[in-house]
């Protein structure tokens, strides 16, 4: 019977010790602030996708939007109302080019498209994370400050 006490008692303090480590890390991590921050006035960034790739890319989109669409964090949804999403018909060095349009920028908020989905979604990140890394062929953030 003590032993089964002295059992529960390391696994309860393992437990808290355990939730206390990722309480620790999360913090940490929300410390060090964004990953991807826009800090214009409006920002445009254009992605480079492999032209074979891009129903995987869109497929990326659509997650960010949903994830964006469903957080918790009232703020994700500002972002939202304030990009838009384009494809070019032009395709550059044979990718295709995608512009997302953001206007108002959220400042200090994350727009990091990874980030934000696991947020949302942490099981269907690495999927959507695969697809994104897969598809990828460059990217241009362009800050854009509106003019008195």
């Amino acid at each position: 019977m003590l032993r089964g006490l002295r059992v529960l008692v390391s696994g309860c303090a393992l437990a808290g010790l355990t939730l206390a480590g990722a309480a620790v890390a999360s913090a940490q991590e929300a410390a060090k602030g964004p990953t991807m921050a826009l800090e214009g006035d409006a920002a445009v960034v254009t992605v480079l996708i492999k032209g074979d790739k891009t129903a995987d890319f869109e497929s990326v989109i659509a997650k960010y939007k949903e994830a964006l669409a469903k957080s918790d964090n009232p703020k994700r949804k500002e972002q939202l109302a304030g990009m838009k999403f384009f494809k070019s018909p032009t395709a550059v060095q044979g990718n295709a080019m995608y512009i997302i349009y953001v206007d108002p920028v959220m400042k200090g908020e994350e727009y990091d498209i990874t980030k934000i989905v696991t947020e949302v979604f942490p099981v269907e990140v690495q999927e959507v994370y695969a697809k994104y890394k897969d598809s990828f062929a460059g990217r241009q953030i362009i800050l854009l400050n509106k003019v008195p």
